[in-house]
């Protein structure tokens, strides 16, 4: 089964750069890790966060195992240090995904 690791938060756009580089080669070398997407919210409710990470798993105990450790622990702090705020993190199953069925 795949699975996600699905994070919401609100940062400074400044960030994107760091985020979209140094962060996430670090995500996508996480034990499990297959694929990130991160989406910013154009619309939606009042006090809602600003960004949607979306962390696909193959081995989901593996990527926790890591995030849960010093190292993971320390790529969290990092994030938070330089404006990552408001974090919001949910496990979820993929349970269909419409890229994977057009290539059926």
């Amino acid at each position: 089964m795949r699975q996600a690791v699905v994070v919401m938060y609100d940062a400074e756009a400044e960030l994107d750069e760091w985020m979209h580089g140094p962060h996430y080669d670090e995500v996508l070398a996480t034990p499990g890790v297959v694929a990130v997407q991160r989406l910013r919210v154009t619309e939606g409710p009042e006090g809602s966060r600003r960004y949607i990470a979306i962390i696909e798993t193959s081995d989901l105990e593996a990527t926790l195992a890591w995030r849960n450790s010093p190292a993971g622990k320390r790529s969290q702090d990092e994030a938070n240090e330089r404006g990552v705020s408001r974090r919001c993190s949910m496990l979820a199953d993929v349970i269909f995904d419409a890229s994977a069925a057009h290539d059926r």
